[in-house]
């Protein structure tokens, strides 16, 4: 980098051009591109994940209180969906998947409709003692 003809000068986002700290980096091919940094949830977001979750759990805690007036088949299913709910959001927000490569994305999701479809079948198979008639 002894050539001062192969570097350029890149402007800060969100500052004014007039009077702005200039960053040089070097042009061409060879130079490392830096990573797109994903904005990360805050204190709010989290603490509204948090809140909903609080509020799932209260949810599926009435809903266990319902064995005697309402289906229990109605009650495993409903019971079964807050769960894939809770555990989506906490996989999306406080495990960061929400904000990972689309590669781990996919591997992760891949892996839950795997996991989800053997534990159907499982459930098919062992219905009779499971589900009640």
């Amino acid at each position: 980098m002894s050539d001062s003809t192969d570097l350029v000068t890149l402007e800060e986002a969100g500052t004014p051009a007039a009077g702005a700290i200039d960053e040089i980096a070097p042009a061409g091919d060879h130079s490392p591109v830096g990573a797109v940094e994903h904005s990360h949830p805050g204190p709010r977001q989290y603490v509204l994940i948090a809140i909903v979750l609080v509020i799932l759990t209260a949810v599926e805690v009435a809903t266990s209180y319902l064995e005697g007036h309402v289906n229990s088949n109605l009650i495993i299913v409903a019971l079964a969906i807050m769960a894939a709910v809770k555990f989506f959001l906490v996989a999306a927000w406080y495990m960061h998947m929400k904000q990972d490569s689309a590669v781990f994305r996919r591997l992760f999701v891949s892996g839950i409709i795997l996991a989800s479809i053997v534990y159907g079948i499982l459930l098919l198979f062992f219905s009779s003692t499971v589900l009640k008639s």
